[in-house]
């Protein structure tokens, strides 16, 4: 968002990783578009993660995605998860509906993809054990909000680093406070590379 004539200033982000990799596509196919130009990007992963049905984490932007063999998505069973399947049915592309845990290849290296959430609502949470990085594309906190259980969560996957939604300070700004703290102290030093509350 601080680089050169990149359109940013709303609540949607998306993330590319080794262009093997996307995590969610943003809200809008031109800002999506502009974007990359500005960047001197050209998108087309393999995998294609959204995070969450919500509109905001794929919106118009996954129209303007090419060449992508895999889309994975929460299990969702609300009107939101009906709109993103109707969309990738509409584009043609097959959903790889993670209700638990998954393990995807790729040659950056194994990707594990984590659902959190209750039967009916959930976020993917997308884990790089080699690097020992866990990215939240939404709000972290709005699963795992009790500190005991986030300090387990990050401890038994290793996480060192965090990128991403913490969602926090939809609770409140005190909980966003909290969380921080948490996620700084986990493995010693800074685990905390980016993130967005």
């Amino acid at each position: 968002m601080k680089a050169p004539n990149v359109n940013g200033g709303d609540n949607s982000i998306s993330l590319l990783v080794n262009n093997e990799l996307m995590i969610d596509t943003c809200s809008s196919t031109s800002k999506l578009i502009s974007n990359s130009k500005a960047l001197g990007i050209s998108i087309k992963p393999k995998l294609l993660v959204i995070t969450t049905p919500v509109n905001h984490h794929w919106g118009g932007g996954i129209d303007a995605i090419n060449g992508v063999s895999t889309v994975a998505i929460p299990v969702d069973n609300t009107m939101h998860g009906f709109e993103l399947r109707s969309k990738l049915y509409e584009l043609g592309l097959d959903a790889l509906e993670v209700d638990g845990k998954e393990r995807i290849k790729l040659a950056l290296g194994p990707v594990e993809l984590i659902r959190v959430g209750n039967k009916r609502v959930g976020e993917l949470l997308i884990y790089f054990p080699n690097h020992k990085l866990l990215v939240s594309g939404c709000g972290l906190n709005l699963w795992l909000i009790d500190d005991d259980e986030i300090t387990k969560f990050f401890g038994e996957l290793g996480v060192r680093y965090f990128v991403g939604g913490l969602g926090a300070t939809s609770i409140s700004e005190y909980q966003g406070a909290l969380l921080r703290d948490i996620i700084r102290n986990l493995g010693g030093g800074l685990p905390t590379t980016w993130y967005r509350s």
